[in-house]
């Protein structure tokens, strides 16, 4: 696939993910697991979720959207509230801090990835929910924090399509990393933009890489990784490493492109809150975000948390682009990807 036509691969994504939607059969009730059929009518007298979704601005539309795709595919009736606010680091701290205060919550539902859920989860504020319970994939499970896989986001590199030939991309990190592109590329200058090429890489290769964008290259760095996406369209800078393309740019038929070298994804999991009121209805909402079809396709149209193996989505364009991706399960993540965090932390300090 050549990156003009990923491009216009990326532009028809929203048409081809409502069309599948559209093709998915509403769930009998005798299709779902016994477990998840036993929490329905608990679900439904509490009859409200609050799912927090970060910083994004979301609308009365897209929580209709959700609420008509839950009511199809199970036949209950539940009020979802989008909740949006800070970052989630800070968004975090101010829910450990209730949770130690013992009050109820304003969130029912937190996605976000495991690293960060973990924090939650030691402070005791993620409820000990029996996923294996409900027949959730064992893979997408994560015991340790009480966590079900939702979604990814990846740390790609893409370029500006009007200041750079296809042909004229860099094709490898080897590439990436030469002089030619001193001075021409922008990234934010934080550990978790860089940890997760620590599956693909290795950890030394990573702080080796790292240390060559900063001091060798002189990299841009943006105040934010969603900055990278601006710097690079405005054609300040060719390229922008450590951060998706977003679905306004899609939308809007953006001068950018994917360069076509793998990158790695970060899952991100849903942990219900032990101090929500609406523990039932915000199992059975994650689990059907989680677990089925319709709640797989309006969780990447609706909230713009996509999966690398769901065909119309850009994440799996950019699968096919670069001909793979790095993952790694949950356990990486609470291991391998803290200590790879913490080495690019110190790093980043030196240079």
């Amino acid at each position: 696939m050549t990156i003009h036509r990923l491009k216009l691969s990326l532009a028809s994504a929203s048409i081809l993910i409502l069309a599948s939607l559209a093709g998915t059969p509403a769930l009998s009730q005798s299709d779902l697991p016994d477990g998840v059929s036993a929490l329905l009518d608990a679900a439904e007298a509490e009859g409200t979720v609050s799912i927090f979704v970060s910083s994004d601005a979301r609308t009365a539309e897209d929580e209709a959207r959700l609420e008509d795709g839950i009511l199809n595919d199970l036949g209950i009736g539940i009020d979802i509230r989008l909740v949006s606010g800070a970052p989630d680091p800070v968004y975090i701290q101010q829910l450990v801090q209730q949770h130690n205060a013992g009050v109820e919550v304003p969130v029912d539902l937190f996605v976000t990835v495991p690293t960060l859920l973990g924090i939650l989860n030691d402070a005791g504020a993620i409820a000990a929910t029996d996923w294996v319970a409900l027949d959730a994939k064992h893979d997408e499970i994560a015991q340790q924090v009480h966590g079900l896989f939702v979604a990814e986001f990846a740390r790609p590199i893409f370029y500006n399509t009007d200041l750079l030939d296809p042909d004229d991309v860099p094709t490898s990190l080897d590439e990436l990393l030469s002089e030619e592109w001193t001075g021409k590329i922008v990234t934010a200058a934080l550990p978790d933009v860089f940890s997760p090429w620590a599956m693909g890489l290795g950890q030394e290769a990573t702080l080796d890489m790292v240390e060559t964008l900063f001091s060798d290259l002189r990299v841009g760095i943006a105040p934010a990784p969603t900055a990278i996406r601006t710097l690079v369209e405005s054609g300040e800078y060719p390229i922008g490493f450590g951060i998706r393309i977003s679905a306004d740019q899609v939308a809007n038929n953006s001068p950018v492109a994917y360069v076509p070298i793998k990158a790695p994804l970060v899952p991100r999991f849903a942990g219900v809150l032990e101090h929500s009121n609406h523990k039932n209805a915000a199992t059975v909402v994650a689990w059907w975000l989680s677990q089925t079809e319709g709640g797989q396709a309006l969780s990447a149209e609706v909230l713009d948390w996509p999966r690398h193996t769901m065909p119309g989505t850009d994440l799996y364009e950019m699968s096919v682009l670069t001909d793979g991706v790095y993952s790694a399960p949950a356990g990486w993540w609470m291991n391998e990807g803290v200590e790879a965090g913490n080495a690019i932390a110190r790093l980043l300090q030196d240079l």
